[in-house]
């Protein structure tokens, strides 16, 4: 519901200023900078125990005709019809020490793990600056300890993405975003994370069989501000575990599973050339 109330609350009123004023901003299209970022996570969704990690955060952006470099994706669309765009869909997890958990003690790390996949995009709205958007990723899950390389099933993430921009200046633009989606695990992905074998069980830690199905809705905030030669990015994600074919295993300890993350940057490249487009 988050999602939605900063929609109602941010999208414009006037249909004749959405379709009197073209859809692009004046961008460079190279940018490059470095600066310090902050993330603060839990060790898997569901659990209480939270990691920072304060750390060197590169700014790369490219926008080129065909393929563009932003903070959250690379992004070669293989197809683009009318409204529909076909793209690659690409996420990822940190690994977890078991031996650092509370509740996994004894059991199986959990592995880095990367997911890859197709993911098909609808735009449903578009004024000047702003986008409202539907997206459909399947990706395939692939984890890792840079020893062996196993496969832990398929996620599907259906989603709303709203964004909301004002540029100033050619240096000096905002960039509000906000979005929400309705997440789906095959039985082999819920295992991997909330499943307990028998082999792991204890009187505090039943056997516990991971299912398929609804995994969760996220809710999830961003802002993008540029000023001069400095960036600032922020966001917050909240996973919201309430239904998920998975809240009653042991290993889950809250349904409220709270990410956030900033980073300050210097720009120090800064291309000439400018090209047309959304930041």
């Amino acid at each position: 519901m988050l999602g939605l109330v900063c929609l109602a609350f941010i999208l414009p009123a006037s249909a004749s200023e959405k379709t009197a004023l073209k859809p692009q901003q004046t961008l460079p299209k190279w940018e490059i900078g470095l600066g310090p970022g902050l993330i603060d996570y839990p060790d898997y969704p569901g659990s209480k125990e939270r990691n920072t990690l304060v750390l060197p955060f590169p700014y790369i952006t490219y926008r080129g005709e065909h393929f563009q470099i932003d903070q959250r994706e690379v992004k070669k669309p293989l197809f683009h019809v009318g409204k529909w765009e076909l793209d690659i869909s690409l996420a990822g997890s940190i690994p977890v020490s078991s031996k650092d958990n509370r509740l996994r003690e004894g059991m199986n790390d959990l592995d880095a793990a990367v997911e890859f996949g197709p993911v098909a995009r609808y735009s449903l709205w578009q004024d000047r600056l702003n986008t409202l958007q539907f997206e459909l990723p399947v990706r395939s899950v692939i984890a890792s300890d840079f020893r062996s390389i196993h496969q832990e099933g398929w996620v599907s993430a259906p989603s709303l993405q709203y964004a909301y921009r004002r540029q100033f200046t050619q240096s000096q633009r905002l960039k509000f975003s906000a979005g929400i989606s309705a997440n789906f695990a095959t039985d082999s992905y819920h295992h991997y994370f909330y499943g307990v074998d028998a082999a792991d069980a204890t009187p505090s830690r039943p056997a516990y069989e991971g299912k398929s199905g609804f995994s969760g809705l996220t809710y999830l905030l961003g802002l993008n501000w540029h000023l001069g030669d400095y960036w600032l990015g922020a966001f917050y994600k909240l996973n919201d575990l309430k239904g998920s074919v998975y809240e009653e295993s042991p290993l889950v300890e809250t349904t409220r599973a709270e990410t956030f993350g900033l980073a300050l940057t210097w720009n120090f490249y800064v291309s000439k050339e400018t090209v047309k487009g959304l930041d």
